[in-house]
């Protein structure tokens, strides 16, 4: 029992001190937790937030962030007010409306709580998602100890240093999972889970389309249908699409509209970005960095994707189907989202980092099947 609980209590605690230590590190003194949401003095919501909480610490423009959306959802979570008037791209930025929602609700109303929810809710989300896939590894057969590959995992501490979702999602992911994995399954559970991964992040959708890929299997498999699954699994989708329709008509086409090189067809977008880390690598010093690295660093993630996606594809597990179709939406990111280091790390990070979970339990699982026979196998000889 102390081993059951102990080890994903080690591992989220290690998350916590990891988490904490990277985001303190990477920000200039003094640290105050506004830095995490990375608003730049020129971003026309900086004025707002100025007033409504003098204490907020502004960056500049080349450091502006993802966590400025996040902040115009808590502060106006239905796009009703002045805040989503004030951010580019509105409609998208809305479409994954879940954290900032959590957050504007935690801070009951107050601007000035905000930045500190904000990063009470970055160190709680690696810390759930370590303990979370500690408890699916053991659940699947591994060791629990993989719950600290959320701490090995670049994209995922860069996440929780800029206050954005990424750990999140990976915890309400692995929390899906576990729920599904369940031998008494809890329905209500289920869905509940399934609109939250859904309304972290738009492409998440594909979590519970895989989990009713592995249940068609299971019905063919074994030439049983059981409906029970379908509306828990349903749920999440349908609300993304209720909540999706209800942004398009909040915003305006300007603001509905997405930029170019961010997502397209399966590898373009990869090729795409080859022939651009080649031209920066001739040209300046630091535009040289990003293109002589970028090509090795993708070529990595792409060889652990692969190498998962077939793997998941053998097993046809509800684990491995979320890695296959989560690595099949990654092979269509565009140059925008692939060409420099801090997007590289980040966008494909929860793949990654599940994919890195399959990868070790499925090696483990054939190691230990191997071990055993080679037992059974001295054993015999033993007594011949």
């Amino acid at each position: 029992m102390r081993n059951r609980f102990g080890i994903p209590v080690v591992c989220g605690l290690m998350a916590a001190v990891v988490t904490v230590l990277c985001q303190l590190l990477a920000h200039p003194a003094p640290f105050h937790p506004s830095r995490l949401l990375s608003v730049a003095t020129t971003d026309p919501l900086a004025a707002l937030l100025a007033e409504r909480d003098p204490a907020f610490l502004f960056t500049t423009a080349a450091d502006h962030y993802d966590g400025t959306y996040y902040v115009a959802v808590a502060l106006d979570p239905f796009a009703t007010g002045q805040a989503h008037d004030l951010i580019d791209l509105a409609a998208y930025r809305y479409g994954h409306p879940l954290h900032g929602w959590v957050a504007g609700l935690l801070s009951l109303g107050q601007p000035t709580l905000l930045p500190w929810v904000f990063w009470g809710l970055s160190v709680a989300s690696t810390v759930a998602a370590a303990v979370l896939m500690s408890a699916l590894a053991r659940r699947l057969g591994g060791s629990p100890w993989l719950g600290l590959l959320v701490c090995f995992t670049p994209g995922l501490l860069f996440s929780a240093s800029t206050a954005l979702t990424e750990p999140g999602q990976v915890a309400l992911i692995c929390a899906l999972l576990l729920a599904w994995h369940r031998e008494e399954r809890s329905w209500p559970v289920i869905a509940t889970l399934g609109v939250a991964v859904c309304l972290m992040k738009e492409q998440l959708v594909l979590v519970p389309v895989a989990l009713g890929l592995a249940e068609l299997l299971r019905w063919i498999r074994t030439r049983t249908i059981d409906w029970r699954p379908v509306p828990p699994l349903l749920a999440g989708p349908v609300v993304l699409a209720a909540w999706l329709l209800y942004v398009r008509s909040r915003f305006t086409a300007e603001q509905s509209t997405y930029d170019d090189g961010n997502v397209g067809a399966p590898v373009v977008g990869w090729l795409e970005t080859f022939d651009l880390a080649n031209q920066m690598r001739v040209g300046d010093f630091l535009s040289s960095q990003i293109g002589s690295t970028a090509v090795p660093g993708l070529l990595a993630v792409a060889a652990v994707l692969v190498v998962a996606s077939v793997v998941g594809l053998v097993q046809r597990s509800a684990l491995g189907l979320v890695v296959l179709l989560q690595s099949v939406l990654v092979s269509t990111l565009g140059w925008r989202t692939l060409l420099y280091p801090h997007e590289m790390f980040r966008i494909p990070s929860v793949t990654l980092s599940l994919a890195a979970l399959l990868l070790v339990l499925a090696v483990t699982g054939n190691a230990a099947r191997w071990s055993r026979t080679v037992d059974r196998a001295t054993i015999h000889d033993h007594r011949e």
